[in-house]
């Protein structure tokens, strides 16, 4: 009886170094030279992917200048056209020609109060005619500031503040292209200005 214990011993015994000598051998005596290391590459797809840049804020980064195409009406200081303030805008500035007001829906993500912005004139909204009659207008002034709003119904639309009723009529109702040049009143400037010493403030070219 002693006999046989001692032979089942033994034999788990062999077993157990068995296993021992596997699991402390060197990988490649027994896995034949195999080698783990990873070599990455890169594989040129047969057609393109497709990337979303419907945000400003895409898993490609922010864009360094957003740009929106707009329908753009005219305004100016008259009671029916604005409220019973019609000289004051609804940050408190006094109104003049490179104040512009926008929808609440740009203004409330897009274009915020204090937006410096480009505008480019594409021509009339509806026919594209006289595309750039207004360029070098709105290339006088230079960049427009964000300090008014529009009537809650209104929507992708910005209005341009002019001095006389006139003006704004003649602007009629046109397609413009507008780049922003600072997000907001603080932000910053997302590319240099090409007006020297530009401190914010639109300058006054027209007068009452």
């Amino acid at each position: 009886m002693a006999l046989h214990i001692s032979g089942k011993l033994a034999a788990l015994g062999l077993v157990i170094a068995a296993l021992i000598t596997a699991f402390i051998s060197p990988r490649s005596a027994i896995d034949g030279d195999v080698s783990l290391a990873i070599s990455p590459r890169a594989v040129v797809l047969a057609s393109p992917v497709a990337v979303s840049n419907g945000s400003s804020t895409s898993s490609l980064g922010p864009i360094a200048n957003p740009v929106f195409t707009l329908r753009a009406t005219g305004y100016n200081s008259m009671v029916d056209q604005t409220d019973s303030t019609p000289f004051i805008t609804s940050t408190g500035q006094h109104t003049r020609f490179g104040i512009i007001a926008v929808s609440p829906d740009l203004l409330s993500k897009d274009l915020p109060y204090g937006s410096l912005v480009r505008i480019q004139d594409l021509g009339n909204y509806y026919t594209g005619r006289g595309y750039g009659h207004y360029q070098s207008l709105l290339d006088g002034q230079g960049l427009f500031v964000v300090e008014d709003t529009m009537h809650y119904r209104k929507r992708d639309q910005i209005d341009i503040w002019f001095a006389d009723y006139a003006s704004a009529v003649n602007w009629g109702v046109r397609k413009v292209r507008v780049e922003v040049v600072r997000y907001g009143r603080n932000g910053p400037t997302l590319e240099p200005t090409q007006a020297s010493g530009f401190n914010g403030t639109p300058q006054l070219l027209a007068s009452r």
